[in-house]
C-alpha cells in the first residue's frame, strides 16, 4: 500500500495568497481551470487532443490575444476555424514516429522557444509517457500546464484496480515528482465518467484534470485549503452530480470544511448541510470498511 501512498502524495495541491482562478472551455467537459494571473503575457497555446471540441483554445485566444498550436492525429482539422488557431494533423509521444511527434519538436519548429507558453493536454493516456521522457528545459518553457490524466486505477470499461500495480503506480509516481520539481500543483477537478476506486484506506479517481503552476513565475505556495469542486468546476458528464474530492490528499480537512461553510452565511444557513457534510463522511467511512470486508464492489462515484 505504502505505492499508493507515495503516489497520491505527489497530488497535493497548493495555493497563493489571494490568488483567483478562471475557467476557460465549455460548460462541461473540455473546460478547465486556471490560475488567473501572467495569462495576458501568454503568447502561445500548445494544446494536444483536440477531438472535437476547442472552445478552451478558442475562449483563451480571444480573452489573452494568443495564438495556439493544435495537435491531433485522431482528426482532420481543428473543429473551429480561426485565424488564431493552427492545426496539424499529429499526435504527442515520447519520439518521432509517423503518425507523433514530441513537444520539443514543436516548439523548435514553430520557433516559440523564446515566448511565453502554456500547455494543455488530454490524450487519453499518451500523457505518461510523453510526459515521462520530456526533458525538463522543455516543460519548464510553460508557465502553466492543465493535464488530463487517464486511467489512474483502470482501463476502461473494466474498472477492475488493473492500474493500481506497484510498477504502473511506481513509474507515474515519477511522472509526477518530475512535475512537481518545476511545478506547483494548484487545481484538480476529478472527471465524473469514471468512478472512485476504494483501496485501504485510500480513494483515487480514475481520470483528473490537473493544473500545474511553474516554480518560477509564482512563489509563496502554501498547502491549499480550498475545498474541490470549486464554483469554477463543472461536471464532465452533465447528467451525473460531480465528485467531491473530500478526501487526502486534495482535502484540507473536515474541521476546516465547516469552518469554510459556516464562515459565508453563518450556522443558521448551513446546519442543514454540515449535517449532511457529516453524514458523506460517515458513509465513506462505512464504504472503506465493507470493501475491506469484501461485502461490496470497490467502486463508487462518491
Amino acid at each position: 500500500m505504502g505505492h499508493i501512498y507515495n503516489f497520491l502524495k505527489e497530488l497535493k495541491p497548493y495555493d497563493f495568497p489571494n490568488s483567483k482562478r478562471v475557467r476557460l472551455g465549455s460548460d462541461g467537459d473540455g473546460g478547465y481551470v486556471l490560475l488567473n494571473k501572467g495569462l495576458e503575457n501568454i503568447e502561445v497555446v500548445y494544446s494536444y487532443g483536440v477531438e472535437t471540441n476547442s472552445d478552451f483554445e478558442v475562449m483563451f485566444c480571444e480573452k489573452y490575444n494568443a495564438t495556439a498550436q493544435l495537435y491531433d492525429h485522431t482528426v482532420d482539422g481543428a473543429p473551429l476555424q480561426k485565424n488564431f488557431l493552427r492545426f496539424k494533423k499529429e499526435g504527442v509521444g515520447s519520439k518521432k514516429t509517423t503518425h507523433q511527434n514530441t513537444i520539443e519538436n514543436h516548439i523548435n519548429q514553430n520557433g516559440d522557444s523564446n515566448k511565453r507558453l502554456i500547455l494543455k493536454m488530454d490524450v487519453e493516456g499518451a500523457e505518461w509517457d510523453t510526459l515521462f521522457h520530456i526533458p525538463n528545459a522543455i516543460l519548464g518553457l510553460f508557465e502553466q500546464i492543465v493535464v488530463e490524466v487517464h486511467d489512474l486505477h483502470s482501463v476502461p470499461p473494466n474498472y477492475d484496480g488493473k492500474n493500481l500495480s506497484k510498477l504502473t503506480i511506481e513509474k507515474r509516481t515519477n511522472v509526477l515528482k518530475k512535475i512537481n520539481s518545476l511545478f506547483y500543483l494548484y487545481h484538480v477537478h476529478a472527471n465524473n465518467y469514471a468512478p472512485l476506486y476504494y483501496i485501504g484506506r485510500f480513494k483515487l479517481p480514475n481520470v483528473m484534470e490537473l493544473t500545474f503552476v511553474n516554480k518560477k513565475y509564482f512563489k509563496s505556495a502554501e498547502y491549499s485549503k480550498v475545498i474541490f469542486p470549486t464554483e469554477f468546476d463543472r461536471p464532465c458528464y452533465k447528467i451525473r452530480k460531480d465528485i467531491n474530492l473530500h478526501f487526502w490528499p486534495f482535502y484540507p480537512n473536515l474541521t476546516q470544511h465547516i469552518s469554510h461553510m459556516v464562515s459565508q452565511v453563518g450556522w443558521g444557513g448551513r446546519w442543514r448541510e454540515v449535517i449532511g457534510l457529516l453524514y458523506k463522511h460517515f458513509e465513506s467511512k462505512w464504504k472503506s470498511v465493507m470493501i475491506t470486508m469484501k461485502l461490496r464492489r470497490p467502486t463508487s462515484y462518491s
